[in-house]
């Protein structure tokens, strides 16, 4: 008699999961931006992604015990939606006869599910077309510097040395985050505990990717470049060292957060790393290199392009800032986050900010 209502448990968890996944690998594949925007390599790795889980689901939930089968998220839409419509139509049916009748609502974890679940099937693709992009990057930079025979030289390191380091700190950082995008689990400790939920951190957070800060950028502008270059090698060189200096910061943030890698998510709080010395430490690093690589197109010669520069890096700069400040009134919802910020006090520049 017990083991009838488990197994119908087991059933629908997996069967509400395989129903999400396989309707996020349609919309991949059907939707008109990302079926042009999203690399064959990521809409294939999706896809076999689905196949594993299809496979491998079906272990996982008959050998995993009884007492640790929870209402996956799938079936926690599943019945969100079901009462939704069933409220719904209770609500148009005393519309007016009853106009005290409650209106359809869901309550804080259906909201958190569901937010998380829009988190995911926004981001891990995203990742995995960034992680393919940048293994692109340093397949060609490899080749480039083989020409060179390896040489060890300034000029080496300026043509394709410096590529391949910058392609290599994005490969690990959009590795990290295509894992944490992927798999959530009690025994990495990535579980989510909740998810950004007002529109405004939202918002600017989701500029800062595409397609979202394509539009940003039309209105605002984008100046910053990685690879730009001044007048000899030799200064080159020094920009580009400090440039791969602060994102070695970045990706160390990164490797930091492990499994826990995630936009708009509270999925345990981290104090390892850089984290011991600003509670922001990825948004300082990226800002400032970005900072260092518009420093040679500002010029006395145009002094407004070099206002529309310093205009364009500041506003990026402010679109951080909020994503900063949005990150912190969400998380100091967490008592151990509250206690973190004790402990570090400082958001940017220890010592001063």
């Amino acid at each position: 008699m017990l083991a009838q209502p488990g197994l119908r448990r087991k059933v629908e968890s997996y069967i509400s999961n395989l129903a999400l996944i396989w309707l996020a690998i349609a919309f991949y594949r059907t939707n008109s931006y990302y079926a042009g925007f999203l690399r064959p390599e990521t809409q294939q790795v999706l896809l076999w992604m689905a196949l594993a889980y299809t496979v491998l689901g079906v272990l996982f939930h008959v050998l995993l015990p009884l007492r640790h089968v929870n209402e996956s998220k799938g079936s926690t839409l599943l019945r969100m939606l079901w009462r939704l419509s069933r409220e719904t139509k209770a609500y148009i049916a005393n519309f007016t006869l009853n106009p005290s009748h409650p209106l359809p609502k869901i309550d804080q974890h259906e909201k958190t599910i569901l937010l998380f679940v829009l988190v995911k099937v926004f981001f891990l693709p995203l990742m995995l077309n960034f992680l393919f992009n940048s293994l692109n990057d340093f397949q060609n930079s490899f080749w480039a510097w083989r020409a060179q025979e390896f040489a060890i030289s300034m000029q080496s390191f300026n043509l394709a040395m410096y590529p391949l380091l910058i392609a290599l700190i994005f490969i690990i950082d959009t590795a990290f985050f295509s894992f944490g995008y992927a798999i959530e689990s009690s025994w990495l400790r990535n579980t989510v505990r909740s998810v950004e939920p007002t529109f405004f951190g939202w918002i600017v957070t989701l500029v800062c990717y595409p397609p979202f800060n394509t539009f940003l950028g039309n209105y605002v502008g984008w100046y910053a470049n990685d690879y730009v270059q001044l007048s000899t090698g030799g200064l080159t060189f020094t920009l580009r060292i400090a440039v791969l200096a602060l994102f070695l910061i970045y990706v160390w943030a990164t490797i930091a957060l492990g499994a826990k890698c995630s936009n708009l998510t509270n999925r345990g709080i981290v104090s390892r790393g850089p984290y011991a010395f600003v509670r922001h430490p990825a948004y300082v690093a990226k800002n400032l290199a970005w900072a260092i690589t518009v420093l040679p197109l500002i010029t006395s010669a145009n002094l407004v392009y070099s206002a529309a520069i310093v205009a364009t890096t500041g506003a990026w700069a402010l679109v951080y800032f909020l994503r900063a400040i949005t990150e912190e009134r969400h998380l100091l919802a967490d008592n151990e986050y509250r206690e973190y910020c004790k402990k570090v006090r400082y958001r940017f520049i220890p010592g001063v900010f």
